[in-house]
């Protein structure tokens, strides 16, 4: 199954807008708020780390959420092994997305 071909900012932004309402109307302002940090801190490093290489869209979002599962709460743990939690989870994103900036930047140099 392919999606439309829209601008990555465009598509995720609609869909947000299509899952934040569902969630907040249904469960709450906490259920909606949950979904927009699992989206932030889970899919979006990810998404700009996978936007560099050859890959169709909706593989770089499902690709980006099962990687960022199992690699943003890894990252956190063991970094909140260190220093709080909160902190770490901070840290964890700001490493995740220096990672994306430094793959875009080293590998558009070498094509």
């Amino acid at each position: 199954m392919k999606l439309p071909k829209f601008g990555s900012i465009v598509f995720i932004g609609v869909v947000m807008l299509v899952i934040l309402p569902f969630f907040y109307f249904i469960l709450g302002l906490s259920a909606a708020m949950s979904v927009l940090g699992i989206v932030l801190l889970f899919i979006v490093p990810m998404f700009f780390i996978l936007d560099n290489f050859n890959l169709e869209q909706d593989e770089k979002i499902i690709f980006s959420f099962f990687i960022g599962v199992g690699v943003f709460p890894s990252i956190t743990y063991w970094v909140g092994m260190i220093m709080s939690f909160r902190v770490a989870i901070f840290v964890s994103f700001i490493v995740l997305a220096g990672a994306g900036v430094l793959i875009r930047r080293f590998y558009r140099k070498k094509q």
